[in-house]
């Protein structure tokens, strides 16, 4: 049986190539941290966001928003705060800076679900890699990642590739190119 699936959107960054607060730029009608909630809330049970003590406060996000407890590794703090909650559940993982992602895209990853896969990601064809910024993370594959996070591999490019992976492509590629990138 799989896991109950809860959704993570990454969004403590510094941002400091853009400028501000990449998690607050609206690209439609609301700022990214809200259109990405929006888009995993029908998939998933509960939304929390990796974020600032001061994203947190002002966003009052209360008991769903994550302040990392190990500063200083980028995106793996945020999983690494998720991954050690006490409830046992998969994670739908996404970045804050995706603004062309759909429900149909997250949706993807979430029908690719099947036992014994660790986890589930896109395939970046334009840098021929895959997309860990996106990925759903069952539980065995957060136990790699904790076990690696411990042993000081902060990256989460890596632990996926070590996990049992399945990779799905892209509705379109373009979905893949994060603005933090840009």
């Amino acid at each position: 049986m799989l896991s109950e699936l809860n959704g993570l959107i990454l969004t403590g960054g510094k941002s400091l190539r853009m400028g501000q607060d990449k998690a607050q730029i609206s690209y439609s009608s609301k700022p990214q941290w809200q259109e990405i909630a929006n888009l995993l809330r029908p998939l998933c049970s509960k939304v929390y966001w990796s974020c600032t003590p001061e994203q947190k406060s002002q966003w009052q996000l209360g008991q769903f928003g994550l302040v990392d407890v190990v500063l200083g590794h980028g995106p793996a703090s945020g999983l690494h705060a998720a991954f050690t909650l006490p409830e046992r559940c998969a994670w739908l993982v996404v970045g804050c800076d995706y603004p062309l992602l759909r429900s149909a895209d997250l949706q993807s990853l979430v029908a690719a679900r099947e036992l014994g896969i660790d986890a589930i990601t896109f395939f970046n064809n334009q840098e021929n890699e895959i997309e860990p910024m996106i990925a759903l993370w069952e539980p065995s594959s957060q136990r790699n990642f904790l076990e690696a996070f411990a042993s000081g591999d902060d990256s989460p490019r890596r632990i996926l590739r070590a996990s049992k992976l399945k990779v799905i492509m892209p509705r379109e590629n373009e979905i893949l190119i994060s603005r933090n990138a840009m």
